[in-house]
């Protein structure tokens, strides 16, 4: 007699073996479709968002690029106005040390060299001719009557006589020449490679051009006249020293003076 449960076990343990699994439920296209579109819309505002991004760095790089280079251009205009204002200070410092330098070495006066100036050159131009061999001469002459005009027509007038005679100076003699004021009415010539002949020549055509002048003090040549005694000495081997040198020129100055003024004389 079959057992009811018997006859049941068979066709339950087919079926358990033979049935197929079950499968996926596909998507529907459009739902995919769906996906997609929502994917790519999130992808486009995500680079959207990275692309804003992107874009405000570069505007703040830019601007702080553009700030740096104004803070270069600032500290380059900066340092120039410095560089120029220290060339200015150099040059002003450089005029003054110069203007310092002719104070110090002028004659305010007549514009000739002083006597600081003129003892400095005869030193050297006396170690110059020993050395080279070379002839040296001396003049130094005075201005005749020089207080009388200053009483007769006024100090500033004198004045103006000094400034004159440096002038008629400096345009009588060669540039090598040195023209000097060494006191009042006192001035001094160092002529470099002069012999006493030459020395005296020059003399006399410096007398020469006082007498022709028209205009002494800013009056008539018949109003002031203006003359000069001088005394002229070639440097010897016994002028051991400056002092020396400038005692004999003022000796035969002296001996211009005994012999009337408006002369020269040579020792």
């Amino acid at each position: 007699m079959a057992i009811a449960g018997s006859a049941v076990s068979p066709a339950w343990g087919h079926a358990g073996v033979d049935s197929p699994l079950p499968k996926a439920a596909a998507l529907p296209l459009p739902a995919l479709l769906g996906g997609l579109c929502l994917l790519l819309i999130v992808a486009v505002v995500w680079l959207g968002i990275r692309l804003k991004q992107q874009r405000n760095q570069a505007r703040q790089l830019a601007a702080q690029a553009l700030a740096r280079s104004d803070e270069v251009q600032q500290h380059n205009s900066r340092l120039q106005a410095a560089l120029l204002e220290k060339a200015q200070l150099e040059l002003q410092l450089r005029e003054q040390a110069e203007a310092f330098e002719r104070l110090a070495n002028e004659d305010d006066l007549s514009g000739l060299p002083n006597r600081r100036a003129f003892d400095e050159v005869l030193a050297r131009d006396m170690a110059v001719a020993r050395r080279a061999g070379r002839a040296l001469s001396l003049v130094v002459l005075s201005i005749d009557h020089l207080r009388q005009i200053n009483t007769e027509w006024s100090r500033a007038v004198g004045d103006l006589v000094l400034c004159e005679v440096g002038e008629l100076m400096r345009r009588s003699l060669r540039a090598s020449d040195m023209p000097a004021r060494l006191g009042n009415k006192e001035f001094a010539v160092l002529l470099t490679d002069t012999a006493l002949p030459e020395a005296e020549i020059a003399c006399q055509r410096l007398q020469r051009l006082f007498a022709q002048y028209a205009e002494w003090g800013g009056h008539e040549a018949d109003d002031i006249k203006v003359s000069f005694s001088a005394g002229v000495v070639q440097l010897r081997e016994d002028d051991q020293a400056p002092v020396l040198f400038y005692q004999r020129a003022k000796n035969a100055l002296a001996q211009a003076k005994r012999e009337g003024r408006a002369r020269t004389c040579a020792a």
